[in-house]
């Protein structure tokens, strides 16, 4: 073996390299033609074409040699002044902070030869919101609604960053034939709470031309504008962008905007918030009910009275296209009961055609109790009078003593009829309210909870001491969370839910009602806690987050609930984890272990219990099996199934919102997913 000897450099191999990379120049080109080229081009855009115009900026279709490829360039006018500078480069800022799929990227910004503000953007297709509405023969109702929903998203998360636009309009949008929808021009746009101090320093532009923006001391564009933007120093907030969101689907219902007329007929009218119900004057275009009452919660004058932010309009465009019905629309039972039907034919039939019955026989259990009532009172009279005609003829008392008897012994019978009538009557009273509970509680919660009080209210004014009224006045209580009540009128230690009582005794102070609810922390530390108090009772869960899901108007945090209610009703008790990012609505699950996400047991409603929380994309990252079926009836548009190890398409499902499906190549049979899901429309199925 030879000995080690240290490494020494070949100075001649030094040599060779450094006469191989000291190229000259006409080696240089030969070797890296693209870098020569980069390095000698000194004109950065070239081919201009002027693509619009608005009141501060030009739009030019322009290639970035750097790039090579073709973008949109945004220059300040010509005949704009230093005075608009800041205006403009505040824009190209703003926008770039805003990093969202449907609001438009700005790519750079800088000051060109002549000394004057540009800013570069995505270059897309040069059709607008404004043009599909205008060719509607070629854009159904549903296919702008869609574009609606995704307006309405960039919107709120621009709103989620402190950020309102004041410049909505349909020319402001683009939109195209593969689903692309993209809100631009933000020049107006500010932080919410900023002060409008120095607005009156603005540059004013000339008088307002076929819907261009306004810049001076009202800023917005005519017929888009809140009440509060034609008035000068008005706050301005979130609802004011929710105003335009209305104008643009008061457009789309309607094929025109709330405010017609001139410009000074457009803003007299949008300073006193006049707008017509659109169904009445607008009768040929068969507006639906609910969307004209979205559309005037979205329009009305006071911002207090619309609706608080785009998401909850967004929310409302979303159920009506989901076969839902809207808040703005107050629909009735009746109204409810014909959606719910649409949804769901066959179980909304059986459930409808079950409540009907239920109701009729209470009002005929009410209507026989009223008629033995009366008739126990005619039975009183009658017995009354015989007295007092036997009192009146003492004389004769010996000839009558028998037929007294016989009326005593008579009224005497009635009463304990009554008695026993009173307590069969508060039995089927308080059944009718546990049959409403079960039928009604994971449709309508509240509604169901209040009319079940009052049939249990009734059976207990009829018999103080029926143990079922009792028991369902106990139940109640708890999917309310009010336990101080149900303290006070405890079920008796042989109830089927005298158990409950554990869980009533270690959050005793929950006194809560429909109208004032527990926080989101109180409420979630709540279901953890119950696991290690009681582990036995699943659809009690279900039915508290269900009741605390409609009756709570701030779902802000509510992952946390629904996490701690997977964690509860998990059984082997599992480690598992919700992510929500609110910027794209994606939902993902996270577990080691095999999950289920709906509850098997006769009480519980046996849908998913992810519908507490409103998201577009549900990603699941689990190692154990995933039971596809589970997730029936979501309202998701995009299902990522490419972390899942084990997916079992254990059932049909319907998602009828459903456009995209990722898998993994080979993980899944692609024509029995297909038939396994159903889609209102044709869904994407992608593969990696």
């Amino acid at each position: 073996m030879k000995p080690f000897e240290p490494y020494k450099p070949q100075r001649r191999l030094q040599s060779i390299y450094a006469s191989a990379t000291l190229l000259d120049e006409e080696g240089l080109r030969s070797l890296c033609p693209s870098y020569t080229e980069l390095r000698e081009s000194t004109v950065r855009f070239q081919d201009s074409v002027l693509l619009g115009k608005g009141a501060v900026k030009e739009v030019y279709k322009t290639f970035n040699a750097h790039t090579r490829r073709w973008v949109a360039m945004a220059r300040l006018r010509v005949d704009r002044g230093p005075e608009f500078y800041d205006l403009f480069v505040h824009e190209a800022w703003l926008t770039a902070s805003l990093n969202h799929p449907n609001i438009i990227t700005i790519h750079d910004a800088g000051i060109d030869e002549d000394g004057r503000p540009f800013f570069t953007m995505d270059l897309k297709g040069n059709i607008t919101l404004a043009d599909q509405v205008s060719d509607r023969l070629l854009n159904d109702r549903g296919d702008l609604l869609h574009v609606f929903l995704k307006v309405c998203d960039a919107v709120a998360y621009a709103h989620s960053k402190g950020i309102i636009h004041l410049d909505l309009k349909p020319e402001n949008i683009q939109s195209d034939e593969f689903g692309e929808v993209l809100v631009c021009d933000w020049g107006l746009a500010k932080q919410i709470g900023e002060m409008e101090d120095g607005e009156d320093d603005v540059p004013r532009a000339l008088r307002p031309i076929d819907n261009m923006t306004l810049v001076g001391e009202i800023k917005g564009s005519l017929g888009f504008m809140a009440p509060e933007q034609v008035v000068p120093g008005s706050g301005k907030d979130r609802r004011t962008d929710v105003f335009a969101l209305g104008c643009m689907l008061h457009l789309i219902l309607t094929g025109q905007p709330p405010f017609l007329g001139s410009p000074d007929e457009i803003l007299e009218a949008t300073r006193k918030g006049m707008v017509k119900p659109p169904r009445r004057q607008y009768p040929e275009q068969h507006i639906p009910e609910a969307l004209e009452a979205v559309a005037m919660k979205a329009l009305a004058r006071l911002p207090d009275e619309r609706y608080e932010s785009a998401e909850e309009l967004r929310n409302e465009i979303a159920n009506f296209l989901g076969g839902y019905s809207t808040f703005a629309e107050e629909p009735g039972f009746f109204r409810e009961a014909r959606l719910f039907l649409a949804r769901n034919r066959i179980p909304a039939a059986i459930t409808f055609a079950a409540i009907v019955s239920l109701s009729v026989v209470s009002v005929l259990f009410i209507q026989n109790l009223k008629r033995h009532q009366r008739e126990t009172a005619q039975a009183r009279e009658r017995a009354a009078l015989e007295q007092e005609r036997a009192a009146l003829e003492q004389k004769r008392a010996a000839r009558f003593e028998s037929k007294a008897e016989s009326v005593t012994i008579l009224y005497q019978e009635e009463l304990d009829r009554s008695a026993e009538e009173r307590i069969l009557q508060a039995r089927k009273l308080a059944t009718s309210a546990s049959d409403l509970k079960r039928l009604g509680i994971f449709i309508r919660p509240v509604e169901t909870v209040r009319e079940a009080r009052k049939l249990t209210a009734l059976a207990l004014a009829l018999d103080p001491d029926c143990a079922s009224a009792r028991l369902q006045r106990f139940s109640l209580n708890c999917i309310v969370l009010n336990f101080t009540s149900a303290l006070e009128n405890p079920v008796e230690p042989t109830s089927d839910v005298a158990d409950y009582l554990l869980l009533v005794d270690a959050f005793s102070s929950f006194n809560f009602s429909e109208n004032q609810r527990p926080s989101i922390p109180q409420l979630t530390d709540f279901l953890l806690q119950a696991r290690t108090i009681n582990s036995t009772h699943p659809a009690l869960m279900e039915r508290i987050v269900a009741y605390d899901h409609a009756a709570r108007s701030d779902w802000d945090g509510y992952v946390s609930v629904v996490e701690s209610l997977l964690e509860y009703v998990t059984e082997p008790r599992a480690p598992l984890k919700l992510q929500y990012r609110v910027e794209d609505s994606i939902l993902a699950l996270h577990s080691e272990e095999k999950i289920r996400l709906l509850i098997w047991d006769q009480w519980g409603s046996q849908e998913c219990l992810l519908r507490f929380l409103s998201f577009r994309t549900f990603k699941p990252v689990l190692k154990g099996r995933f039971y596809l079926g589970d997730l029936h009836n979501l309202q998701i548009e995009t299902l990522d199934l490419r972390e899942c190890e084990d997916v079992f398409m254990n059932s049909p499902l319907d998602l009828p919102m459903l456009r995209k499906v990722y898998i993994r190549a080979g993980q899944l049979d692609e024509q029995e997913l297909r038939s396994t899901i159903k889609s209102n429309e044709k869904f994407e199925l992608l593969t990696d």
